[in-house]
């Protein structure tokens, strides 16, 4: 009996650490700009896509969905064809329904909206519409804290969308929105997503890289995957199987993640794009118990 009682401890922290009420905290991130509703991209307009982004939705359900370009109604269908989820952001135009969102969906039922805003990428951050350095469009950050459910791990998730014509604009926003994440998130996890409009190996791509290391521990999550990258040598595709490869859209992960697989999903149905960028996903891992690096 004595034996057993000194084992009570260690049996109870066994069971501890191996109740499936405490998981590793896996989740499917995807960073999807979904095209805007335009009427003369057919016959890849938007309503011909539909049927492509919902099947493709469902079948990957993913827990957070970082997407840009959506406008309100694209938003609300969104939430019609994929059942379970909820987004936060508004439009840049006006930050209410005005223009172009970037809007983060999550899973409602393994996720809690903590927290959430929104900023510009200009020298008015706090002000709707305003316009920054060299950009000839309003671009926004959207950001939420959110609480897992069944782990009660804490996080931060921010979407972004950078200028497509200028690379001062470009720079000043990453340096900008690094910044802002440093203040917003702390030390918490942090996931970002976007369409950084930022060409991979160029040098505005590697600086970027070096800063959102050296001052948000973040690292683009498709160098540091376990599982090699498939498909993974071009995200805009410009509704054509021909254009030049090129890679602008990101997920970036803190050193609480790991990664534990990274793909571009090159999605075409009976000749209709997904969109004229495909989805990129991340599968990411906080392993248990957690502990703040």
């Amino acid at each position: 009996m004595k034996n057993l009682a000194g084992l009570l401890p260690l049996l109870s922290l066994i069971f501890t650490f191996c109740t499936p009420g405490n998981p590793d905290l896996h989740l499917k991130v995807i960073t999807f700009n979904i095209r805007f509703d335009n009427p003369n991209d057919a016959p890849n307009h938007w309503q011909a896509r539909i049927p492509v982004i919902r099947k493709y939705l469902n079948e990957q359900m993913p827990d957070i969905m970082g997407v840009q370009e959506s406008l309100f109604h694209q938003n609300e269908e969104l939430l019609r064809i994929v059942p379970g989820y909820a987004y936060i952001g508004a439009g840049r135009d006006d930050g209410k329904q005005g223009g172009e969102y970037s809007p983060i969906f999550y899973r409602t039922d393994r996720f809690e909206l903590l927290e959430n805003s929104q900023f510009w990428l200009s020298e008015n951050p706090d002000v709707p519409g305003s316009i920054g350095w060299e950009a000839m469009l309003p671009r926004v950050v959207s950001w939420g804290k959110f609480e897992h459910i069944e782990s009660g791990i804490q996080l931060y998730v921010f979407n972004t969308h950078y200028s497509h014509v200028s690379d001062l604009a470009r720079r000043k926003s990453m340096e900008f929105m690094s910044r802002r994440i440093k203040e917003i998130a702390g030390d918490h996890p942090t996931i970002v997503t976007g369409d950084f409009n930022i060409i991979e190996g160029s040098e505005l791509h590697r600086d970027m890289i070096v800063h959102l290391e050296r001052q948000n521990q973040l690292q683009n999550a498709s160098l540091i995957a376990v599982e090699p990258i498939n498909d993974a040598d071009a995200t805009f595709n410009g509704f054509r199987h021909d254009v030049e490869a090129r890679v602008i859209d990101y997920i970036f992960v803190d050193r609480h993640f790991e990664v534990l697989s990274y793909q571009v999903d090159t999605v075409v149905e009976d000749g209709v794009f997904i969109s004229d960028h495909w989805p990129v996903k991340a599968v990411l891992r906080i392993p248990f118990p957690f502990r703040s690096k």
